[in-house]
């Protein structure tokens, strides 16, 4: 008996690799060599990929519960190496995943129309996740260019210019920088690095897809940290 198929967006997966990628490197350059200010620069691409693979994931997956749930448990696992690695208490930030969870189920609602699409927004102020209100809005601005991709694009716009504003710092003002993502986000949106393929539900591919993001999180913050602890 053949097991059960699914598609596989290889676009998708393409981008998820981008947003992994700089994102380790954004972690190296803000942990270990906060001097150098280009590996963070970087990591200012990490950040948006991630918020239209939240968008991507809400809209496609099957059981929004179980995606939110899954998000939920790996975001308590990866809390603790993500205290430690970035030397904060347990609790003074919560991590990404956090935020993204937050971001999800704004999608979530958002899609419904239903006005708990603000509460996400505000619980992402009051419980200190990383990235705060912008991860949440950042999401919703992805969701906005792949429905209407010029009214989009002008939230996204608005969005980041705050930073060149908001402070003098310059660790701040790059975070502007994210906006170079939206041509490769355009490119998946446009169908123009889609190619779909069929690959069983029970196979080590489909597995590594599914998890694989979930599982590197809290690891590389964990391994981060020992390089930080024996190393520097």
């Amino acid at each position: 008996m053949l097991s059960p198929t699914r598609r596989f967006d290889f676009g998708r997966e393409l981008l998820k690799i981008i947003a992994i990628v700089t994102m380790v490197i954004d972690h190296v350059g803000n942990i270990l060599y906060p001097e150098l200010l280009f590996l963070q620069i970087i990591g200012r691409l990490a950040f948006p990929i991630f918020a239209y693979l939240i968008v991507l994931g809400v809209e496609s997956t099957k059981n929004p519960l179980k995606y939110m749930t899954m998000l939920l448990v790996f975001a308590l696992i990866s809390q603790i190496p993500y205290f430690l690695a970035f030397d904060i208490q347990p609790f003074e930030r919560l991590n990404i995943l956090f935020s993204l969870l937050l971001s999800a189920i704004t999608i979530y609602y958002y899609n419904k129309r239903s006005p708990l699409a603000f509460v996400p927004l505000l619980l992402s102020i009051i419980l200190m996740t990383e990235g705060s209100y912008y991860v949440v809005l950042t999401a919703v601005g992805m969701k906005l260019l792949k429905d209407s991709p010029k009214i989009g694009a002008l939230a996204l716009f608005a969005l980041n210019v705050q930073f060149l504003f908001l402070s003098s710092d310059l660790h701040t003002q790059i975070q502007i920088l994210s906006l170079f993502t939206l041509p490769l986000i355009f490119l998946h949106i446009k169908n123009k690095l889609k190619k779909e393929i069929l690959i069983p539900e029970n196979s080590l591919a489909y597995s590594l897809r599914k998890y694989a993001f979930y599982i590197f999180y809290p690891l590389h913050l964990a391994l981060i940290f020992l390089i930080k602890m024996f190393f520097f």
